[in-house]
């Protein structure tokens, strides 16, 4: 059981995510992982608040159209919108990584 332990988070780490700006950094390299969460947080941070809260409620928080909804009362039909807008802005401030892999900043929320 713990070789199967051992064998999953080696395979976890080996398929862990790229940095934001398209480029793996090294590995080890903390330094390059401090500075793609910044410019994440950065991109975030030009995103209007409604906007913001929702792409962090769904993709921080993993929480559904219908939990937003229900914390910032407003329809699901309004965290859709604000989430693809959201999403579009992201994506535009980072066109290496849409142009590399349009799925991946969604990947996993379905």
């Amino acid at each position: 059981m713990v070789n199967l332990a051992n064998d999953r988070w080696r395979r976890f780490r080996r398929t862990a995510q790229h940095p934001v700006d398209g480029e793996p950094a090294a590995p080890g390299d903390e330094y390059g992982r401090i500075d793609s969460r910044d410019q994440l947080v950065r991109a975030l941070q030009q995103l209007p608040m409604r906007m913001r809260t929702v792409v962090v409620l769904r993709y921080f928080h993993d929480l559904s159209d219908a939990e937003i909804a229900a914390d910032l009362k407003i329809s699901q039909s309004t965290v859709r919108s604000q989430l693809a807008r959201g999403i579009g802005q992201l994506r535009s401030q980072f066109p290496a990584l849409s142009a590399s892999s349009p799925q991946q900043l969604t990947e996993g929320t379905q």
